[in-house]
């Protein structure tokens, strides 16, 4: 028996429950919106109405737990070694998140046979030096870089940090609804490089040869050449790297209801999408409400990046990196909402900038980002200093 087509679902409602979910909770000033979904945020959804915070638990087992690290901490080999590399913090079947704090002009170019490469530039500018031409880049740049293309990277200083997520799927924009070619970016935005041979120079090893590290099947080898592979004087084609930087992505909003995180998709494909929730004014009419509910993702583990602001007042580092495992509640704790609906002027912004990535594979984080663990200092356990985390022994 096939399962019925998600429109021809019937909605009912039972209980206490709000007139239109997700706006006037004042009408349940006792009670708690709670949101279950399927296949992120695009697929069958409830909301209950809940008597308690379900992110208020005594005591969670560690594997269920969410994580929550320290970015700062991390120490790839590129840090101090100009022929090192990124270091791999979570990976599924279909995607792999890094981490690069590269100091210095890369020793090699470099070319990935398994997968396109999204770098998103947290601190740092320089150049990126492809076959297709240099692409400069700076804070808040996407550097999509395509399965096989060849590439190094050469920073203006020594201060560098790139979040870079390898789908093993080719990467494409994302399908956020009709809301016609010019939104959420034009793209006519989009930096395209052009071929200029006179700005290359380095990437010679001592034995002064040219090498190219290739990776295929996660392992790397090398190709050795007497010339610069970079030696690309002109292209034509579709398929061509390019980066756009975040400032010139126009989120979509709402005044009167707050919109899902998919709704600031920007790049997917079938098994994950990468989102930016970027500073926007909060909803201001009288019965909308400036926080989402409570969620259970279950389809899901939703990644995040702290890049840049604040979270709606919480001490939250800059460079922090977390994961929800889907099946797991989080929201922000109801005394912080209170509080911070008590301050709240006309015409404040949320002013965060958050790279998201949700994945329908869950993520296995690796030991190199355990070992930058924090306890307790998710945005969901903010203020909840009686939970507990217990091992599965």
């Amino acid at each position: 028996m096939e399962l019925r087509p998600m429109r021809s679902w019937i909605h009912h409602s039972r209980g206490k429950v709000l007139r239109q979910a997700g706006a006037g909770r004042d009408a349940l000033p006792d009670l708690h919106e709670d949101m279950i979904t399927r296949q992120g945020f695009e697929g069958r959804d409830s909301h209950l109405y809940r008597r308690n915070e379900p992110t208020n638990w005594k005591r969670v087992q560690d594997d269920a737990d969410h994580l929550d690290f320290d970015g700062q901490l991390l120490e790839p080999a590129d840090l101090t070694d100009a022929d090192g590399g990124p270091i791999r913090l979570l990976h599924n079947p279909d995607v792999s998140i890094w981490v690069s704090r590269r100091s210095a002009n890369m020793t090699y170019s470099a070319r990935n046979a398994d997968g396109d490469e999204l770098y998103f530039v947290h601190e740092g500018t320089g150049t990126f030096y492809t076959e297709f031409g240099p692409i400069p880049y700076e804070p808040g740049d996407y550097v999509l870089v395509p399965k096989g293309v060849t590439y190094r990277i050469r920073p203006a200083g020594p201060v560098n940090y790139f979040m870079i997520v390898e789908s093993i799927e080719e990467l494409g924009f994302a399908d956020i609804g009709s809301h016609g070619r010019r939104a959420p970016f034009d793209p006519a935005l989009l930096y395209v490089p052009t071929p200029k041979l006179d700005e290359l120079g380095d990437g010679r090893n001592e034995d002064g040869e040219w090498p190219v590290r290739i990776k295929s099947r996660g392992e790397y080898n090398s190709a050795f050449y007497d010339f610069d592979p970079i030696d690309v004087e002109g292209w034509k084609g579709d398929l061509f790297p390019f980066k756009i930087n975040i400032r010139d992505f126009r989120t979509i909003m709402s005044d009167r209801i707050h919109l899902m995180p998919s709704a600031y998709a920007i790049f997917a494909t079938p098994s994950f999408l990468v989102g930016n929730m970027l500073p926007r004014p909060f909803e201001s009419a009288p019965d909308s409400e400036p926080f989402p509910p409570y969620h259970r993702n279950m389809d899901y583990d939703e990644f995040t990046f702290f890049h840049r602001g604040t979270a709606m007042s919480l001490p939250i580092p800059l460079g922090s990196i977390s994961l929800v495992p889907r099946g797991l509640h989080h929201g922000i704790p109801a005394e912080v909402m209170e509080n911070f609906k008590k301050t709240m002027k006309p015409g404040d912004h949320l002013d965060m900038a958050i790279i998201i990535v949700d994945t329908l594979r869950p993520l296995i984080p690796t030991p190199e980002v355990q070992a930058t663990r924090r306890r307790g200092q998710h945005y969901s356990q903010v203020g909840r200093k009686d939970q507990a985390v217990t091992t599965n022994d």
